[in-house]
């Protein structure tokens, strides 16, 4: 993986003129287990992104991003030999390292042009419940795939671009599988 992403970034210093770098904001909808645990839309998440065109048309890029889920309950929590009621906050911590492949089409750079792609790689997540004085983490680097469709809008020398990206982290360890749905937004550098 280490390698892979030295020859990506080799190559794109070599080749700046046929790169984008972007920071994006997100807006993140839980689903599947995520949403079982944390169900309120997540308004803390960013994304930078690094993409290279090798052609006019398709590029492969690199992506990091973190993701901030958050949530109050009051309800009572049964388990075997009883149960506990009062305030408990739930938290999901993810970042996702990405490299990826995206497909635009229109290859005139300098016109809103859509794309489609793919991301390959690991999400670290965390999950943490917290109540009173006790607190209960669970974390671990899971495989992870996120399908993204957007558009990139240019203007002069700078980019903005919108997007949504599905995340889906495999189970992982003792962790269930995680999923959600980030609404981007970002400007950069064309």
């Amino acid at each position: 993986m280490f390698g892979l992403l030295l020859i990506l970034l080799s190559s794109g210093a070599a080749m700046a003129d046929n790169s984008t770098f972007g920071i994006a904001w997100g807006i993140s909808v839980p689903t599947g287990d995520t949403n079982d645990y944390i169900s309120q839309v997540s308004f803390r998440g960013m994304s930078v992104e690094w993409r290279n065109f090798y052609m006019r048309d398709a590029a492969y890029g690199i992506n990091v991003g973190w993701n901030v889920f958050n949530q109050t309950n009051d309800e009572t929590m049964f388990f075997d030999n009883g149960a506990v009621t009062g305030k408990r906050w739930h938290y999901v911590n993810a970042i996702p390292i990405y490299a990826g492949w995206f497909k635009y089409f229109s290859d005139d750079k300098r016109s809103s042009r859509f794309y489609a792609g793919i991301n390959v790689g690991s999400a670290w997540i965390e999950r943490r419940t917290e109540m009173g004085l006790y607190q209960l983490t669970n974390d671990n680097w899971h495989f992870a795939v996120a399908p993204e469709v957007g558009m990139n809008l240019p203007w002069d020398s700078f980019l903005g671009y919108v997007g949504v990206r599905y995340h889906y982290a495999f189970e992982a360890g003792d962790s269930e599988a995680q999923q959600w749905i980030e609404f981007k937004v970002g400007f950069g550098l064309d």
